[in-house]
């Protein structure tokens, strides 16, 4: 099978052939969703190299799990289970150190270079704000703005109920909220 048809078939049937040997279907699955599993692990980590690792870990755990996965249910939810578990296992190993982030690294969304200045001290505050705040807290947020994941599948990701979700969300902005106005 081509590059071009590998492209064209579902995670699920994706994970089928990758079950049967083939190599390139799994290939695929990298593919797809490298980027959301390298954006969460340097969240994590700060550290490029580090997060390179981590989210090669990532990736050689999810093919060894490949037959536990429920092909009834979503692939993306069971895919950033994994990749949430890895990242707050490097978060436990890691606690005594600060999360930063180099805001820099995210690419500038206006031309204007007034703005773009405004647009970057905003994205500082709010990582900053976000870097403060209780796990708790800061995964359903990063899930729900960075990975458009709604409330259910943040629920079946993090495996708490919805309303749970709903409260850390809610919670969750309260805090960076605070912390922004605090720091102004």
């Amino acid at each position: 099978m081509s590059q071009e048809n590998w492209r064209d078939l579902p995670d699920v049937e994706l994970v089928r052939q990758s079950l049967l040997g083939k190599k390139d279907a799994f290939v695929e699955i990298i593919k797809r969703y490298q980027k959301k599993a390298f954006g969460m692990a340097f969240f994590h980590c700060r550290n490029k190299s580090e997060a390179e690792d981590l989210t090669q870990e990532i990736f050689l755990s999810t093919y060894s799990s490949l037959s536990r996965f429920d092909q009834t249910r979503s692939f993306t939810n069971w895919f950033l289970r994994i990749v949430t578990n890895h990242c707050l296992n490097y978060a436990k190993k890691k606690r005594n150190s600060p999360l930063l982030v180099d805001v820099s690294l995210f690419p500038p969304l206006l031309s204007d270079p007034a703005v773009e200045q405004i647009a970057q001290e905003q994205r500082e505050k709010l990582f900053t704000a976000l870097n403060q705040i209780n796990e708790d807290f800061r995964l359903p947020l990063w899930l729900f703005y960075f990975f458009d994941r709604s409330y259910e599948q943040i629920s079946e990701i993090l495996e708490i109920p919805i309303n749970l979700v709903k409260v850390r969300l809610f919670r969750g902005k309260l805090a960076i909220g605070k912390l922004i106005k605090k720091g102004e």
